[in-house]
């Protein structure tokens, strides 16, 4: 049977299994299956928390993979190398695996770990200059050529993501070349560092590749701080044609007008939006002008932890056309108006909402309450539903209302007789439900005896239940069991 599957299918497999320790065990099996998890494991190496050890035995492996040409550079550059440790020729050549660049200060850190194990005897003495102008040399030769490795294979990366470091500063020639380098970047992200004294040319690296990426069809951008950085960012926003989602995000308030530029220089194409951390009070008139304009088109609009969102209501007139809305924040009370408006806007398009709080004070229930109201008077059409702090008084008409909903996603109160209505909440689950997610942040407030009598008046169209909680409740596993639904006790 094996044999007779793809490469292809097998990847779309193993794809499944997130985590890397079953990857391992996986890979252990025979010669097909290593070759097959091998390229899932080194697509994206660089986007998993990793120690300091283990970049660098990833760049180790990287440096190992260098053609003949880089490793007699090395050797002649970089005192004291162990041939051992590029002369080794790896089992694949893994580099060319890479679909997922993050580039960020790890590399500089694994890099340096490198040296100094190769100069172990002599490290004390970097505060010398004739040895600190050594060793930059050796750091800029391991460098350049580990950087050369990875643009070989740039064509086959889909995704960058890069935040201020030394690296980026040996990738800005190869861009600026006459090479073909990152064509076919889809999606790309820019963390910015405050404070940083512009210690890096980042800009620089962003203007080249504005000129060698075209396509790009999601961007992601985070905290800029500067002029110079601004404009680069405008001109790779220009330069796209085929532009769909644009993220900004923004942790220094005071930094927000750097933002109103890029806003009016997203290109037509763009059909989401995203805001995090964004004060709309310092927003001109010119900057919601172009949100104003763009929601004509918006498909996805999302705000994290934004402030005085309740601003936006003046400009709140063409949003007929977007599905998907997400609104977190620690309390809605000044923005409910805005919410209600929304919701109101888009009862016809709307199909995915997703609204977070976190409130406790008299007016809550109240509030609350308005909120359920709305989204069963106008949201009907919604196919995915995510709410948090709800009560059995409030899942009832909720059910009732929105008859098309595929995925339902809440977190529960404590307080509320949940062990006595759970039963007639299972009844009057929508038949199209596919995906039920029940939560909470302490534990859950019902008893195994009260989940059982909820799966027994649930429909039979429910595939999969997903609980979490932070306390593990092992005596819901056998009602689960027993259920023959799918289920992840998280």
């Amino acid at each position: 049977m094996m044999l007779k599957l793809s490469p292809e299918c097998w990847i779309q497999i193993f794809s499944y299994l997130n985590a890397c320790v079953d990857l391992h065990s996986c890979l252990l099996v025979n010669r097909f299956w290593c070759r097959i998890i091998v390229q899932i494991l080194w697509e994206n190496p660089f986007s998993y928390k990793l120690s300091n050890r283990k970049v660098k035995s990833i760049l180790k492996t990287y440096l190992k993979c260098l053609s003949e040409k880089s490793i007699e550079r090395i050797e002649e550059g970089v005192r004291s190398f162990s041939e051992e440790m590029i002369n080794e020729k790896p089992m694949f050549c893994y580099s060319g695996f890479l679909r997922e660049l993050v580039v960020d200060s790890k590399f500089d850190i694994g890099i340096n770990n490198i040296l100094k194990k190769i100069g172990k005897g002599r490290r004390n003495y970097l505060q010398l200059q004739d040895e600190y102008d050594e060793y930059s040399r050796e750091f800029d030769v391991i460098s350049e050529e580990l950087v050369k490795l990875l643009c070989e294979n740039s064509n086959r990366i889909h995704s960058l993501s890069i935040t201020p470091c030394k690296m980026i500063d040996y990738m800005i020639p190869l861009l600026k070349g006459d090479h073909n380098h990152f064509q076919r970047i889809k999606k790309f992200t820019f963390n910015g560092i405050f404070n940083r004294n512009n210690l890096f040319r980042d800009d620089g690296l962003i203007l080249a590749l504005s000129r060698a990426s075209r396509d790009i069809a999601h961007i992601r951008i985070k905290n800029v701080d500067n002029q110079g950085l601004c404009d680069s960012l405008v001109t790779l926003l220009n330069s796209q044609n085929r532009l769909r989602s644009l993220d900004l995000e923004c942790h220094d308030l005071q930094n927000v007008s750097y933002y109103e530029t890029m806003l009016s220089s997203s290109p037509h194409s763009t059909n989401s939006l995203s805001f995090d951390s964004i004060y709309f009070c310092d927003a001109t008139v010119e900057s919601t002008n172009c949100l104003a304009e763009l929601s004509r088109k918006l498909k996805g609009f999302k705000l994290i932890e934004c402030v005085d969102c309740s601003l936006l209501c003046n400009i709140m007139k063409s949003w007929e056309n977007l599905v998907e809305f997400t609104y977190h924040t620690n309390k809605f009370d000044k923005d409910l108006e805005f919410l209600l408006t929304m919701l109101k806007l888009t009862s016809k398009s709307l199909r995915y909402l997703d609204i977070f709080w976190i409130r406790e004070d008299d007016n809550f229930l109240l509030d609350k309450s308005r909120l359920i109201k709305c989204i069963t008077e106008n949201c009907t059409q919604l196919t995915s539903l995510k709410l948090r702090r709800l009560n059995c008084e409030d899942l009832f008409p909720l059910w009732y209302s929105c008859k098309k909903l595929e995925v339902f996603s809440f977190l529960c109160c404590e307080k509320g007789d949940w062990e006595e209505r759970l039963e007639d909440l299972g009844r009057v689950l929508p038949c199209s439900v596919k995906v039920l997610k029940i939560g909470n942040w302490i534990s859950l407030p019902f008893s195994a005896v009260a989940l059982e009598g909820f799966l027994k008046g649930c429909k039979k169209s429910l595939k999969k239940f997903e609980i979490y909680s932070f306390v593990k409740t092992i005596e819901y596993i056998k009602v689960l069991n027993d259920s023959g639904v799918y289920y992840e006790l998280l």
